[in-house]
Parts: structure tokens; sequence; C-alpha cells
């Protein structure tokens, strides 16, 4: 069974319409890259899959559950987790902090739960700062547990923005531009978490611009242009595609 299926999905908003009869599906374990040029639809995609743009005509499932109307709480809940353009890290906390608040189910934001939570509270909380050491561990980053996240670099913020997707347990992590104002070296060093996570079983749907990082990262490519999917192959056959140059070319 396909874990993210997109059928015929159209997203409008201010009098532009950004997705035009989108219809895709994403197997776990899968990467799929979303390229085209600025303007295509690419990133309303992502926001009307993730719930932060509304769904103006066609359906969205996650695993099995319709999802179409659901806020985004309610798709992470079931296993949807996603990055945006701007990195979101919280400057003045840790690396480990930023990691425990984005935690499945944390509820340390809740003073009544400390207050009244009782064995059940410190149980979850236990779990949870065990996940946190986890997923630093996964990365090799245990070692700036303790840095702020307004001492990160560019890259540093995007490896803490998909130690954070992990934290909630997705099935499917949408990244959008994961290599945005990073440098080479750590380029890299993403593009192999990715696949790491990816052997996991977990999803990933990217939209990059860095077409040599979509080579090497994507089982499969959708191309968008004026908000409708116009090929979606291996990198190799959506490179060959007249279709494909003319949408980008001109």
């Amino acid at each position: 069974m396909n874990l993210l299926e997109i059928d015929n999905l159209d997203v409008t908003f201010s009098g532009i319409h950004a997705v035009r009869g989108v219809s895709l599906k994403v197997e776990p374990g899968e990467i799929v890259g979303i390229i085209g040029p600025n303007g295509a639809g690419k990133s309303s995609l992502l926001g009307a899959v993730g719930g932060q743009l509304p769904v103006t005509g066609g359906r969205i499932s996650l695993d099995g559950t319709d999802i179409t109307h659901a806020k985004p709480d309610q798709r992470a809940r079931i296993g949807l987790s996603r990055s945006f353009q701007t990195t979101s890290e919280f400057a003045w906390m840790t690396v480990f902090e930023n990691l425990a608040v984005s935690g499945a189910g944390y509820k340390g934001a809740s003073f009544l739960g400390a207050l009244i939570g009782g064995k059940a509270f410190k149980e979850a909380e236990m779990k949870n700062v065990e996940r946190v050491w986890e997923v630093l561990s996964e990365f090799d980053m245990i070692d700036m547990a303790n840095s702020f996240g307004r001492e990160l670099s560019g890259g540093q913020r995007r490896l803490v923005e998909l130690m954070r997707c992990l934290m909630q347990k997705p099935k499917i992590i949408l990244l959008d531009e994961p290599m945005v104002g990073v440098a080479p070296h750590l380029v890299s060093r993403i593009g192999d978490e990715c696949l790491r996570i990816k052997d996991s079983g977990v999803a990933l749907v990217l939209i990059e611009h860095a077409l040599e990082v979509v080579e090497r990262l994507c089982d499969r490519v959708v191309v968008m242009a004026d908000g409708a999917v116009i090929a979606e192959a291996t990198y190799a056959e959506v490179m060959s595609s007249g279709a494909v140059r003319s949408a980008y070319l001109g």
C-alpha cells in the first residue's frame, strides 16, 4: 500500500490557482524529489500536504487515513513531519532543548501536566530524553547537545531541523529546499543522513533546486510547472524530456 496518496489536488489562494490537479503516490522508504522553475507550485503543494495551506479540491491520504482537511498537529500524530525553507530552530535554546520540545507527545510545556502528571508524566519525560540522546547519537552530534541554536551554522541548523522531524518518529518527512544556505561539505552530510533515514523505512519528499542533490538522493523526480505535474520519472528520464527543458529554459 502507498504511504502517501495525493489525488487530483487543487490549491487556490489570493486569486491564484497555485496547484492544479496534482496526483502523486509515495511509498515507504522512498525519496521523491519535486523540481521546477520558481512559481511552479512546489511549495504550495508541500504546504497543502503538510496542512499549512487549505485544499480547494482533491484528496490527500496518509497510511490509509484521509488527511485532506486535517490540522498540521493531527497529521504529525499519524506520521507526517516537515521542515520549511527558513529554519525555525529556537535560537536561545540548546540543541538538546530544541529536540526535546519536538518530541512526540511532549508535555513539558504544560504547567498543569508537570504539576499533577505524577509517575506517568515523569515516565513520558524520561522516554523523551532517551529519544533525544538516541537521535543525537544517530547524527553523531552528541558533542553539540549544549550548543545554542544561535551559534549554529546554516548547515548545522538544517541538521537540527532534520533531527527535530525525527523526534516525532514520522513515517514521511517533507523537506522544502533543505540545502539552502548550506556549505558544500554539509550538503553532502545532510544527503548522507537523508539516505540513512530512507534506509530505515521513512519516506522523504523534498523540493530542491540543486539538481546534483536531486540526482544523488531521489528514487523518482516529479517536475512541476504552472501548478501542474508535467513529468514524473527517474532523474535521467526527466532530464531528457523536452517538456522539462522547455519549462526551465522557456
